[in-house]
Protein backbone atom coordinates (compact mmCIF):
# COMPACT_ATOMS: atom_id res chain seq x y z
CA UNK A 1 0.00 0.00 0.00
CA UNK A 2 1.65 3.16 -0.88
CA UNK A 3 0.57 6.83 1.22
CA UNK A 4 -0.99 9.35 -1.12
CA UNK A 5 0.42 12.06 0.16
CA UNK A 6 3.92 11.04 -0.84
CA UNK A 7 5.30 13.70 -2.90
CA UNK A 8 5.84 12.72 -6.44
CA UNK A 9 8.40 13.58 -9.03
CA UNK A 10 9.01 13.48 -12.50
CA UNK A 11 12.49 11.96 -13.44
CA UNK A 12 13.99 13.10 -16.37
CA UNK A 13 17.42 11.67 -17.97
CA UNK A 14 20.00 9.92 -19.37
CA UNK A 15 20.04 5.73 -18.91
CA UNK A 16 23.33 4.31 -17.25
CA UNK A 17 22.87 0.83 -17.63
CA UNK A 18 25.24 0.39 -14.15
CA UNK A 19 22.46 2.26 -12.22
CA UNK A 20 25.43 4.28 -10.52
CA UNK A 21 24.37 7.94 -12.02
CA UNK A 22 21.56 9.20 -14.35
CA UNK A 23 17.85 8.66 -14.26
CA UNK A 24 17.86 5.31 -12.06
CA UNK A 25 20.38 6.86 -9.72
CA UNK A 26 17.33 9.12 -9.52
CA UNK A 27 14.97 6.90 -9.08
CA UNK A 28 16.41 5.04 -6.41
CA UNK A 29 17.29 8.37 -4.52
CA UNK A 30 13.50 9.34 -5.14
CA UNK A 31 12.21 6.25 -3.75
CA UNK A 32 14.53 6.37 -0.77
CA UNK A 33 13.65 9.72 0.01
CA UNK A 34 9.88 8.12 0.08
CA UNK A 35 8.92 9.94 -3.17
CA UNK A 36 6.51 8.19 -6.08
CA UNK A 37 8.54 8.77 -8.85
CA UNK A 38 7.75 9.02 -13.16
CA UNK A 39 10.73 8.23 -15.31
CA UNK A 40 11.13 10.01 -18.06
CA UNK A 41 14.47 8.49 -20.74
CA UNK A 42 16.56 11.03 -22.86
CA UNK A 43 18.63 8.93 -23.84
CA UNK A 44 20.32 4.98 -23.49
CA UNK A 45 24.25 5.36 -22.52
CA UNK A 46 26.62 2.44 -22.95
CA UNK A 47 29.17 3.57 -20.29
CA UNK A 48 31.08 2.48 -17.16
CA UNK A 49 32.87 4.24 -14.63
CA UNK A 50 35.78 4.59 -17.09
CA UNK A 51 34.67 5.52 -20.44
CA UNK A 52 31.06 6.48 -22.43
CA UNK A 53 30.95 3.94 -25.30
CA UNK A 54 28.17 4.93 -26.81
CA UNK A 55 24.87 6.92 -26.92
CA UNK A 56 21.40 6.13 -28.56
CA UNK A 57 19.56 9.55 -28.30
CA UNK A 58 15.60 9.54 -28.53
CA UNK A 59 13.71 12.07 -30.77
CA UNK A 60 12.96 15.47 -28.95
CA UNK A 61 9.00 14.92 -29.57
CA UNK A 62 8.99 10.99 -28.58
CA UNK A 63 10.61 12.90 -24.73
CA UNK A 64 8.17 15.80 -24.69
CA UNK A 65 5.05 13.29 -25.49
CA UNK A 66 6.14 11.02 -22.30
CA UNK A 67 6.96 14.31 -20.30
CA UNK A 68 3.31 15.30 -21.16
CA UNK A 69 1.80 12.26 -20.23
CA UNK A 70 3.82 11.89 -17.10
CA UNK A 71 2.75 15.25 -16.26
CA UNK A 72 -0.74 14.28 -16.82
CA UNK A 73 -0.57 10.95 -14.89
CA UNK A 74 0.59 12.91 -11.38
CA UNK A 75 -0.47 15.17 -9.01
CA UNK A 76 1.45 18.43 -8.51
CA UNK A 77 4.62 16.77 -9.12
CA UNK A 78 8.16 18.30 -9.12
CA UNK A 79 10.18 17.59 -12.41
CA UNK A 80 14.10 17.10 -12.12
CA UNK A 81 16.20 17.03 -15.75
CA UNK A 82 19.47 15.85 -15.80
CA UNK A 83 21.16 14.39 -19.47
CA UNK A 84 18.62 16.06 -22.28
CA UNK A 85 21.40 14.47 -24.58
CA UNK A 86 20.49 16.71 -27.65
CA UNK A 87 19.89 20.97 -28.27
CA UNK A 88 16.28 18.82 -29.77
CA UNK A 89 15.37 17.13 -26.67
CA UNK A 90 16.18 20.39 -24.18
CA UNK A 91 13.92 22.28 -26.53
CA UNK A 92 11.19 20.18 -26.03
CA UNK A 93 11.32 19.66 -22.73
CA UNK A 94 11.18 23.55 -22.00
CA UNK A 95 8.25 23.74 -24.43
CA UNK A 96 6.39 20.70 -22.42
CA UNK A 97 6.85 22.69 -19.23
CA UNK A 98 6.23 25.86 -20.28
CA UNK A 99 2.62 25.66 -18.93
CA UNK A 100 4.16 23.86 -15.66
CA UNK A 101 3.52 25.39 -12.63
CA UNK A 102 5.61 23.16 -10.13
CA UNK A 103 9.33 22.88 -9.20
CA UNK A 104 11.53 21.93 -11.68
CA UNK A 105 15.34 20.92 -11.22
CA UNK A 106 17.78 21.20 -14.04
CA UNK A 107 20.64 19.58 -13.68
CA UNK A 108 22.65 20.42 -17.04
CA UNK A 109 24.77 16.85 -17.55
CA UNK A 110 27.47 17.89 -19.98
CA UNK A 111 29.85 14.93 -19.42
CA UNK A 112 29.97 11.76 -17.49
CA UNK A 113 32.31 11.35 -14.38
CA UNK A 114 34.29 9.60 -16.75
CA UNK A 115 35.13 12.44 -18.81
CA UNK A 116 32.92 11.66 -22.05
CA UNK A 117 30.69 13.78 -23.34
CA UNK A 118 26.88 13.12 -22.87
CA UNK A 119 25.48 16.50 -24.73
CA UNK A 120 25.53 16.98 -28.15
CA UNK A 121 23.90 20.69 -29.07
CA UNK A 122 24.37 24.27 -28.38
CA UNK A 123 24.15 26.63 -25.08
CA UNK A 124 20.87 28.32 -26.48
CA UNK A 125 18.64 25.13 -26.30
CA UNK A 126 20.13 24.64 -22.45
CA UNK A 127 19.20 28.38 -21.68
CA UNK A 128 15.77 28.01 -22.76
CA UNK A 129 15.05 24.88 -20.75
CA UNK A 130 17.32 26.34 -17.65
CA UNK A 131 15.13 29.97 -18.51
CA UNK A 132 12.17 27.24 -17.55
CA UNK A 133 13.45 25.97 -14.33
CA UNK A 134 13.12 26.84 -10.88
CA UNK A 135 16.71 25.79 -9.96
CA UNK A 136 19.95 25.37 -12.39
CA UNK A 137 22.52 23.20 -10.38
CA UNK A 138 25.77 23.13 -12.61
CA UNK A 139 29.19 21.82 -11.30
CA UNK A 140 31.96 24.43 -11.91
CA UNK A 141 33.06 22.62 -15.42
CA UNK A 142 29.28 22.57 -16.71
CA UNK A 143 29.27 26.17 -15.38
CA UNK A 144 32.30 27.28 -17.33
CA UNK A 145 30.81 25.72 -20.44
CA UNK A 146 27.58 27.77 -20.51
CA UNK A 147 29.63 31.26 -19.68
CA UNK A 148 32.48 30.08 -21.80
CA UNK A 149 34.47 30.93 -19.70
CA UNK A 150 37.06 29.10 -16.82
CA UNK A 151 35.23 28.79 -13.15
CA UNK A 152 38.06 27.38 -11.03
CA UNK A 153 37.82 29.40 -7.68
CA UNK A 154 34.89 30.03 -4.92
CA UNK A 155 35.15 33.86 -6.14
CA UNK A 156 34.65 32.42 -10.18
CA UNK A 157 31.88 30.38 -8.12
CA UNK A 158 29.99 33.41 -6.78
CA UNK A 159 30.26 35.16 -10.01
CA UNK A 160 29.24 32.39 -12.36
CA UNK A 161 26.14 32.37 -10.20
CA UNK A 162 25.34 36.27 -10.63
CA UNK A 163 26.56 36.23 -14.26
CA UNK A 164 23.79 32.85 -15.02
CA UNK A 165 20.57 34.79 -12.63
CA UNK A 166 21.56 38.19 -14.76
CA UNK A 167 21.00 36.23 -18.45
CA UNK A 168 17.16 35.34 -16.83
CA UNK A 169 17.51 32.15 -14.84
CA UNK A 170 15.09 32.63 -11.56
CA UNK A 171 17.79 30.15 -9.41
CA UNK A 172 21.53 28.79 -9.51
CA UNK A 173 23.42 26.24 -7.69
CA UNK A 174 26.73 25.97 -8.46
CA UNK A 175 28.54 22.90 -7.28
CA UNK A 176 31.44 23.76 -5.80
CA UNK A 177 32.78 19.55 -5.02
CA UNK A 178 35.90 20.39 -7.69
CA UNK A 179 37.10 23.24 -5.72
CA UNK A 180 40.12 22.98 -3.52
CA UNK A 181 40.05 22.89 0.23
CA UNK A 182 36.88 22.63 1.38
CA UNK A 183 33.56 22.12 -0.90
CA UNK A 184 31.44 24.94 -0.65
CA UNK A 185 28.65 25.07 -3.01
CA UNK A 186 26.83 28.44 -3.88
CA UNK A 187 23.11 29.45 -4.42
CA UNK A 188 21.88 32.49 -5.62
CA UNK A 189 17.95 32.58 -5.58
CA UNK A 190 17.31 36.59 -7.29
CA UNK A 191 19.50 38.66 -4.90
CA UNK A 192 19.76 36.26 -2.04
CA UNK A 193 22.87 34.03 -1.80
CA UNK A 194 23.75 30.86 0.23
CA UNK A 195 27.10 29.31 0.78
CA UNK A 196 26.89 26.14 1.70
CA UNK A 197 29.88 24.31 2.93
CA UNK A 198 30.82 20.81 3.19
CA UNK A 199 33.55 18.85 5.22
CA UNK A 200 34.91 16.26 2.46
CA UNK A 201 34.69 12.47 3.15
CA UNK A 202 37.49 10.83 2.85
CA UNK A 203 37.93 7.59 1.03
CA UNK A 204 35.65 6.92 -2.39
CA UNK A 205 34.46 8.91 -4.93
CA UNK A 206 31.31 7.23 -5.91
CA UNK A 207 29.26 8.32 -8.98
CA UNK A 208 26.04 10.29 -9.37
CA UNK A 209 26.33 12.61 -6.50
CA UNK A 210 25.36 15.66 -9.21
CA UNK A 211 22.21 13.31 -10.13
CA UNK A 212 20.95 12.58 -6.58
CA UNK A 213 21.63 16.05 -5.27
CA UNK A 214 19.36 17.44 -7.58
CA UNK A 215 16.69 14.57 -7.49
CA UNK A 216 16.70 15.25 -3.66
CA UNK A 217 16.69 18.73 -3.93
CA UNK A 218 13.92 17.87 -6.48
CA UNK A 219 11.64 16.01 -3.52
CA UNK A 220 12.12 18.65 -1.02
CA UNK A 221 10.71 21.75 -3.73
CA UNK A 222 7.56 18.80 -3.65
CA UNK A 223 7.33 18.72 -0.30
CA UNK A 224 6.69 22.75 0.33
CA UNK A 225 10.53 24.12 1.58
CA UNK A 226 11.76 26.86 0.11
CA UNK A 227 15.05 26.87 -2.10
CA UNK A 228 17.76 27.30 0.67
CA UNK A 229 15.98 24.92 3.30
CA UNK A 230 15.44 22.23 0.22
CA UNK A 231 19.44 22.45 -0.48
CA UNK A 232 20.70 22.30 2.42
CA UNK A 233 18.41 19.17 3.80
CA UNK A 234 19.39 17.68 0.61
CA UNK A 235 23.37 17.87 0.89
CA UNK A 236 22.85 16.25 4.56
CA UNK A 237 21.50 13.63 3.48
CA UNK A 238 24.13 13.14 0.21
CA UNK A 239 27.17 13.65 2.83
CA UNK A 240 25.56 11.05 4.74
CA UNK A 241 25.13 8.73 1.99
CA UNK A 242 28.88 9.60 0.36
CA UNK A 243 30.17 8.11 3.83
CA UNK A 244 28.14 5.36 3.28
CA UNK A 245 29.30 4.51 -0.27
CA UNK A 246 29.32 0.68 -1.19
CA UNK A 247 31.40 -1.33 -3.81
CA UNK A 248 29.54 -2.41 -6.81
CA UNK A 249 31.75 -4.30 -9.33
CA UNK A 250 34.38 -2.38 -9.98
CA UNK A 251 33.35 1.23 -8.70
CA UNK A 252 31.63 2.78 -6.00
CA UNK A 253 27.40 3.86 -5.24
CA UNK A 254 26.06 6.18 -3.17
Amino acid sequence: MRNSAEPQVILVGGLDPGTGAGVLRDLLTAVELGAEPRVVVTAITEQNATRVAGIEPRDGEQVGGALRAALAQTRSPGVKVGMVATGGVARALAMTLDAFAGPVVFDPVLCASSGGSLYRGGRAELFELAARSTLLTPNLSEAAWLLDRTVESLADAKQAARDLVAMGLPAVLVKGGHLRGAACDVLLDHDREHIFTSDRVAGVSPRGTGCALATAIAVELVRGHDLASAVASAKLWLTAKIAGARQVGDEWHL
